[in-house]
């Protein structure tokens, strides 16, 4: 699959703005409600064959909310919160030779708005 491709495209379908990082990376930033946007980045993992559509939620400090997050996590279709680097995101991840455009835009759209409504009840901002 050509993901930076499919990125892109989709990017000019919902009208948010488009960014290639390298071959594997690229990210979209999402327009939502209310002037919000959201930035999502899109990345193969070429060693185990995955998928990754992802987006930061806010710096992970020990005062987060776990327990409503795993709850948000049972409630999600295909966002998963996950601390990478010391970053609460939004992250799904899929095997590249499952993945249909159908399922990757409504990845991206529902990583765009869980990572920003949880975005914005933590930080009160539009930081990502």
């Amino acid at each position: 699959m050509e993901l930076n491709n499919f990125m892109k495209t989709y990017a000019e379908e919902i009208k948010g703005n488009f960014s290639e990082y390298d071959d594997q990376r690229s990210v979209i930033v999402v327009p939502l409600d209310m002037d919000r946007q959201q930035a999502v980045v899109g990345e193969i993992d070429l060693e185990n064959n995955l998928i990754s559509i992802s987006s930061k939620v806010c710096v992970a400090e020990d005062n987060l909310r776990f327990k409503e997050l795993l709850e948000e996590n049972h409630r999600s279709t295909y966002g998963k919160f996950t601390i990478v680097n010391d970053f609460l995101k939004v992250e799904s991840r899929s095997p590249v030779d499952s993945i249909s455009d159908e399922y990757l835009k409504n990845a991206i759209q529902e990583v765009a708005h869980l990572a920003d409504k949880w975005e914005l009840s933590i930080t009160g901002q539009d930081i990502f």
